[in-house]
Parts: C-alpha cells; sequence; structure tokens
C-alpha cells in the first residue's frame, strides 16, 4: 500500500462521503515551517465541501476515533465546521468548505488580541463537550518517538536524556486535575478567521482527554515567545489571571514543543515528502523548549504550578 493518498485514494474518500469529484480543486499544500500546514493530510474542496484523508506514513500515534469525534462535537457547539462525513478507519473527513469568506490564520494573526480571544471562546466551548474515551498522554508519545528515533541512525538530539530528565518533572501533571476533551494542538494554520472576527478550530488529530491548559498553553506559545504579552491570552480564557494556571499552561507548551520537536525529526527520517521541511520546523520546537528549561524560571513555574512541595 502506498504511504501517501494518491488520486484513486482521495476519490474514494471524496465518493464516500456523497460528493463528486468534478471541478474538484486540490486543497493547500503542505508546508511545515513555520506553520505547520496541511501535513498529516490530502485534501480537496468539492462540491461545497473540504475532503481530507490521512497519508498512510502519518497515522500513528493518532486516536482518529476520537478526532473525528472532536471534529462533530466542535461543529454541534459552533466552535468548528460543520461536519458532513467521516471514517475513521481510513482517516477522512468531509467538512463545509470554509475557503470563501474565511481565512487560514498565521502567527501574524495571533498578534491581534480579537483574533486570539475568539480562539480561546472556541477553546473553552470545546472543553465543555461530551467526555473522550481515551485520555491523551504526551509523555507516552514522547518515549514512543524516542523509541522509534532510536532505530534511526543519528536521529536522536544529542541532548535527548537531559531534555526527557527535565520533561519528566512535569509528568505529577498528568494526575489528579480537571481534564476536558482537548484538541492538543496549538498550531496558527488549525485556526480559521471568518466574518466578524469569528473563528472556528479545525483539525483534530491529536484529539483526546486532557488539562485543558495544554490546549491554552499550545496557542500561548504560537503568539509569541514573550510571556507578558501571552497574559492577554490566557486572562481572555480564564477570565482572570492566576500565576498557577499560567505557570502550568505554559509548562504544558514545554512538554509540547518536545513532542512536536521528535515527531518532526521522525518524519524527515521517514517521510516519503522528503522536500517537507521536517527537520527545520523540529529543530525550531527544539530550541523553543530548551530555552524553556535552561531559564531560571522554569524551576519557579514548577514551583507555582504546586508541582513542587
Amino acid at each position: 500500500m502506498t504511504q501517501l493518498v494518491d488520486d484513486t485514494m482521495m476519490a474514494e474518500a471524496v465518493a464516500a462521503a456523497g460528493l463528486s469529484m468534478d471541478g474538484a480543486k486540490p486543497g493547500p499544500a503542505p508546508l511545515a515551517s513555520p506553520s505547520y500546514k496541511a501535513l498529516e493530510s490530502r485534501s480537496v474542496f468539492a462540491e461545497g465541501a473540504f475532503v481530507k484523508r490521512m497519508h498512510p506514513e502519518m497515522m500513528q500515534g493518532f486516536d482518529l476515533e476520537a478526532a473525528m469525534a472532536l471534529a462533530s462535537q466542535a461543529a454541534q457547539v459552533g466552535a468548528g465546521p460543520e461536519v458532513i462525513w467521516h471514517d475513521a478507519t481510513i482517516g477522512a473527513v468531509a467538512m463545509t468548505d470554509l475557503s470563501s469568506e474565511w481565512r487560514t490564520a498565521n502567527q501574524a494573526s495571533l498578534q491581534d488580541l480579537a483574533v486570539v480571544t475568539a480562539a480561546m471562546s472556541a477553546l473553552k466551548t470545546l472543553h465543555g463537550t461530551q467526555a473522550l474515551v481515551r485520555r491523551f498522554d504526551p509523555f507516552a508519545q514522547i518515549d514512543e518517538l524516542i523509541k522509534s528515533l532510536g532505530r534511526e541512525a543519528g536521529a536522536l538530539p544529542d541532548d535527548i536524556v537531559w531534555l526527557r530528565r527535565l520533561i519528566a518533572q512535569l509528568e505529577p501533571m498528568m494526575e489528579g486535575g480537571k481534564l476536558a476533551p482537548c484538541r492538543n494542538d496549538g498550531s496558527s494554520s488549525n485556526l480559521m478567521i471568518g466574518p466578524n472576527g469569528a473563528v472556528l478550530l479545525v483539525d483534530f488529530d491529536r484529539a483526546g482527554m486532557n488539562d485543558p491548559l495544554y490546549d491554552v498553553g499550545c496557542l500561548l506559545a504560537e503568539i509569541t515567545i514573550h510571556e507578558r504579552d501571552m497574559q492577554p491570552g490566557y486572562l481572555a480564557y480564564a477570565g482572570e489571571f492566576d500565576k498557577a494556571g499560567f505557570a502550568r499552561a505554559r509548562l504544558w507548551s514545554f512538554v509540547d514543543d518536545l513532542l512536536h520537536a521528535l515527531w518532526s525529526r521522525l518524519k524527515s527520517k521517514t517521510s516519503q515528502r522528503g522536500a517537507i521541511e521536517w527537520l527545520k520546523y523540529g529543530e525550531w520546537r527544539l530550541i523553543r523548549v530548551r530555552m524553556a528549561l535552561m531559564h531560571p524560571q522554569f524551576e519557579e513555574k514548577i514551583r507555582l504550578s504546586g508541582l513542587a512541595s
């Protein structure tokens, strides 16, 4: 079986959704750096719908049943586009085409507090939907990626032991606390900006039950590297600023940085799409997590979050 979605496979998904390929137009081209856009799937616009199907080479580690369930739940509460059809077994979904009046967000878009506020509102609405079956465990995924990279000669970062030991200090965040259905993704390209400043969430591939501050922290990290400038975004979600919650959100973003850095490194070795800048994107995430873990405030965040006695 091909590791990439070919024309026949794409047409099969479109037909299964009850749509036709006549007049269909290709979806966005994949772009890793800086926006991590359209990497997991191939897509088309067909008969007023956006249909995407995940590449077989990308399906490892995703709970696609959860992804489809959360996409549907987001649509039901107005936090995401309408889901027309989905099939978790092949990783395909058809949603309402937003391309005419909506645009894909980018990091520049997130400099607008109104956009960030709308995105945080959509996340909070999503977090109030029905619980999913499984917990999203980023630490287990990190360990699995380390094993997979270990089988690829020279693929692991030289400081992976140091990185993993420091990130291990955050594993108690998995215990207790509030859980909510989360998308566990902060990429700006997975936000759609529409009329009158509306924002919808798209792409729920990493869906699972988690601390909702994981979603908040991932989005804050996409906005800026300056924590002072993150605070209005946190306030938009939480309603009031509290140091413990903000610290917890920031710590989750460090976990997500390491997860995506290793994921991108693995894909730079295993993906058939060699032209995609997997390694460049992964190295940026590595730089960011290294800076965070070496910063004097890393230990302070651990204390503020309640992880340290």
